[in-house]
């Protein structure tokens, strides 16, 4: 007989729980949004100066640019590609004009990424950076199956061969560009 009294408390109870967890005066709301368009970005330092290697005229003057970074918020799964390109080149006052075809841009290791599934990211090779942003090299790519954001950064080098006919003494100074699409 204590059996059956325990059973018929069980159940009791279970119907007592069930009866609590929605109060008889609860109201929903339906609640909603619409996700905002993203964006494709790049980010670079705003300047860099180069001290490694050999800064007299026919040497290679060598260093790093600073942290790039490409962010991807469309939310897609288009990929991308990151480029750079110099239309100045280098010049100083009074001396020797430094060509692209003089100056090394080396992308590297990629130094963070933020990615969902398994993208493929690859580095550009080492070269010239182009003239123009038609022409431009390519620093990075990024493919990716899966859809959503992400963030590609690296530290990329730069090397510039001075003219032998360069000034001894001279500032030299031009503009790099990345850009992603």
């Amino acid at each position: 007989m204590s059996t059956k009294r325990i059973g018929f408390l069980v159940v009791g109870v279970a119907a007592i729980a069930v009866g609590a967890a929605v109060p008889a005066n609860a109201v929903d709301s339906t609640v909603t949004f619409t996700a905002s368009a993203g964006t494709l970005s790049v980010a670079v330092p705003a300047s860099a100066t180069l001290s490694g290697g050999s800064t007299v005229p026919g040497g290679t003057v060598t260093g790093a640019l600073g942290t790039v970074t490409v962010t991807d918020t469309r939310g897609s799964a288009a990929g991308w590609t990151a480029s750079v390109y110099s239309t100045t080149g280098f010049t100083a006052t009074a001396s020797t004009a430094i060509t692209n075809s003089g100056v090394t841009y080396t992308p590297g290791a990629t130094t963070s990424t933020n990615t969902p599934g398994s993208p493929t990211i690859t580095a550009g090779t080492a070269g010239s950076p182009g003239a123009s942003a038609g022409a431009a090299l390519t620093a990075y790519t990024y493919a990716n199956a899966t859809a959503g954001g992400n963030t590609v950064a690296w530290n990329p080098t730069i090397a510039v061969v001075i003219p032998v006919t360069a000034k001894s003494g001279a500032a030299y100074s031009g503009t790099v560009s990345h850009q992603v699409a």
